[in-house]
């Protein structure tokens, strides 16, 4: 049995005798059981998403395994690179992370990586006797679709970048990835605050600000796979200058960068204030999106939302109830990720899995 890759990313045998990928990890009315193995019904197969009926009543037995499988999880931040081991049952069982040096050459990023990659696989054998099947990705945006490129806007040494084809260079595994943001949607879905919810937003407040959206249980993907990417919606008219080059996104006025050149000071040691601020700007956001898109959840993440915690929470609250006047998004809530600072490699790992999935069954 070969986990080689082909071209495209995908295994050409690897699923298909390996019992062991668990239903798309996303959005279903109760968590999916990663060892059932069954097709989807009518309508999935262009999906991908389960059904949640189907979920909640088929879960055939896997058979007798010496060693887990996992997935290799990457999460490609603006100050940090991190990656894990994640099951098919979405517990990640090992982890490390580097931090990023701005002022250095696009090669030297991605020499940290495949450290990071080689001391986990190592580990993944030696510690765990388990087996790696897929390399899982979610990367700060923008990224071309599958993350051919990347060109997250607090790197700038990577102006696309050719992860996914050095990622397969590297570990000889089919590798799938996705935006950060979309890829904590998936997770969040799977085994946080959103399961049991088709329709959702997810946000990850952070060095950078992203997004992912959930509607009618399918994670929206846009025309270039950057659907979602919130951070860059307008707040502040005419405000600051965003690394995007426009003024006043999102992620110029309340990600974690943007904080440090408000205040001066590291969004570590915040005030009451911009704490304050900093969440009802994300409520702002949020409440045009569920205006725009029907919804009545969004879950925030990211080191900054989760550091600013109750302060930032109501205050987003607030601003979201303010601006959520219509009939549908009236009542709309903003809660915290469940799955905290975990969130961005299991969405990662996430990512990887679901990507075995489709490729069994032929889906891109």
């Amino acid at each position: 049995m070969s986990d080689h890759a082909t071209s495209d990313g995908h295994s050409n045998s690897t699923l298909e005798t390996s019992g062991n990928c668990p239903d798309d990890p996303t959005v279903a009315t109760r968590r999916p059981d990663p060892s059932a193995s069954h097709e989807p019904e009518s309508g999935d197969e262009t999906t991908g998403i389960p059904n949640p009926a189907q979920v909640a009543t088929e879960t055939p037995a896997l058979p007798h395994r010496s060693s887990p499988d996992v997935v290799l999880a990457i999460d490609i931040g603006g100050t940090k690179f991190a990656a894990g081991l994640v099951t098919a049952k979405g517990e990640l069982i090992d982890r490390t992370r580097f931090e990023v040096e701005r002022d250095v050459v696009p090669e030297e990023h991605y020499r940290s990586l495949a450290v990071m990659i080689e001391e986990l696989t190592d580990r993944a054998r030696d510690q765990h006797g388990a087996k790696i099947r897929a390399v899982g990705v979610g990367a700060a945006g923008p990224v071309a679709r599958h993350l051919e490129t990347v060109s997250p806007v607090n790197i700038p040494a990577w102006r696309n970048f050719p992860l996914r084809a050095r990622l397969q260079d590297t570990t000889r595994l089919p590798v799938f990835g996705d935006l950060d943001a979309k890829a904590l949607a998936l997770a969040e879905g799977w085994l946080g605050a959103a399961q049991g919810h088709p329709n959702f937003c997810a946000l990850t407040v952070s060095t950078g600000v992203g997004g992912g959206v959930v509607l009618d249980g399918e994670l929206l993907d846009g025309s270039t796979g950057n659907a979602g990417h919130i951070g860059h919606m307008i707040v502040e008219p005419g405000g600051r200058r965003c690394g995007c080059g426009a003024q006043g996104c999102l992620e110029a006025e309340a990600s974690g960068l943007a904080i440090e050149a408000i205040t001066g000071r590291p969004p570590t040691e915040p005030t009451y204030e911009i704490m304050q601020r900093t969440g009802r700007l994300v409520g702002l956001a949020a409440a045009s999106v569920c205006n725009a898109l029907d919804l009545s959840l969004v879950v925030v993440g990211g080191s900054v939302a989760l550091g600013f915690a109750a302060t930032f929470f109501h205050s987003a609250q607030v601003s979201l109830d303010e601006h959520t006047r219509l009939p549908y998004s009236r009542g709309a809530r903003i809660t915290p990720s469940r799955l905290a600072d975990s969130g961005p490699l299991i969405g990662a790992g996430a990512v990887g899995w679901r990507g075995l999935r489709r490729s069994r069954r032929g889906l891109s």
